[in-house]
């Protein structure tokens, strides 16, 4: 699930807000002595979104929330609990589930308002490190937060953040060396797909629709440039055109059926999510079983683009959803 709820109002937290992802610059601070009591106490500064923050040098006790749950747990970091994180499990290896499953869960996936406080003081946390969706941040208590362990807000407000998210996640962990290790096999594998497809498929107009967005029966969620499933294409020179009608909904909104022709005529490819073995979820499939939907010109043409791992958020986890986007794009029929 995406941090949504199944009323209008909460289900808006999954079209994350307008406000800036602050870039996150650290002074290191440390100790020469060598004494081991004084190496755990060393502090150093972090700027995060809530501020500048005196966070440990090595923390040994990270309760870790939202976009930073996977990407902390692939780098090793010393976790005592997180998040759920369960939009991403089919994405995960046998060690990385295990990892995920061991740790105690401090609240459910997409529901940082249920936050378990007596769970995260049970984790006695030295830093606690949340990468929920800025807009969800007024639904914590930070000053609870607060008076148990140093606080790292770093959340995205588009899905596309989460590469440099991720960086700084494992900043702040004090994991940023083993971080990153599938950043350049990502960033190589991209550069072959755009190489391959960007001059062919460039001035194709392309769409996204979301596949774990939590809609209604009746209607659909449009992806705009990266949102969920679509900034797995940000960095393959493919144009996502069009916004929302609302600004603060950014990257997507949700639309009734009877708007799809309208919405989605001028869409030369539709690209969407699917489960990991290529089945269409439920809440997709009533979509797709819409005459509306079957009359677009983009389906009745065929150009269609079913993502497998399209939840993806750590450079790992997209690898995965490259693989499949090669495959559906290659697939694409010869243009006319």
């Amino acid at each position: 699930m995406m941090w949504a709820g199944r009323t209008r109002g909460a289900r808006r937290l999954a079209v994350l807000g307008l406000a800036a992802v602050t870039t996150v610059g650290l002074a290191g601070c440390g100790s020469d002595s060598g004494d081991e009591a004084e190496n755990a106490a060393a502090t150093r500064t972090f700027e995060a979104q809530n501020g500048a923050v005196e966070i440990p040098a090595d923390p040994q006790r990270i309760v870790a929330c939202g976009y930073a749950t996977l990407p902390l747990i692939q780098a090793g970091a010393d976790l005592a609990a997180v998040c759920e994180w369960t939009r991403e499990i089919e994405n995960m290896d046998e060690e990385t589930l295990a990892a995920y499953e061991a740790l105690p869960k401090v609240a459910p996936d997409g529901s940082v308002a249920a936050l378990d406080y007596e769970a995260v003081t049970a984790a006695r946390p030295d830093l606690i490190i949340l990468g929920v969706p800025a807009r969800a941040r007024e639904e914590l208590d930070m000053a609870k937060l607060e008076a148990l362990a140093p606080v790292v807000f770093l959340g995205p407000t588009d899905p596309g953040q989460w590469r440099e998210l991720g960086e700084q996640y494992a900043d702040a962990a004090g994991v940023a060396d083993a971080y990153g290790e599938f950043k350049q096999d990502y960033e190589a594998r991209a550069a072959e797909i755009s190489q391959a497809y960007a001059g062919p498929l460039g001035d194709l107009k392309f769409a996204g629709l979301c596949s774990a967005c939590g809609i209604e029966p009746g209607e659909f969620f449009r992806e705009y440039a990266s949102s969920y499933t679509t900034n797995l294409f940000d960095d393959l020179g493919l144009e996502f055109p069009g916004e929302p009608a609302d600004p603060e909904d950014v990257h997507g909104e949700y639309l009734s059926l009877e708007q799809m022709p309208a919405n989605l005529a001028e869409a030369d490819v539709i690209v969407y999510g699917v489960d990991a073995d290529g089945s269409v979820p439920p809440e997709l499939q009533a979509v797709f079983d819409s005459p509306l939907w079957q009359n677009l010109p983009a389906v009745r043409a065929g150009n269609l683009v079913p993502v497998r791992h399209a939840n993806a958020a750590t450079y790992e986890t997209a690898l995965l959803a490259l693989e499949s986007i090669d495959t559906g794009l290659a697939a694409l029929p010869e243009r006319s």
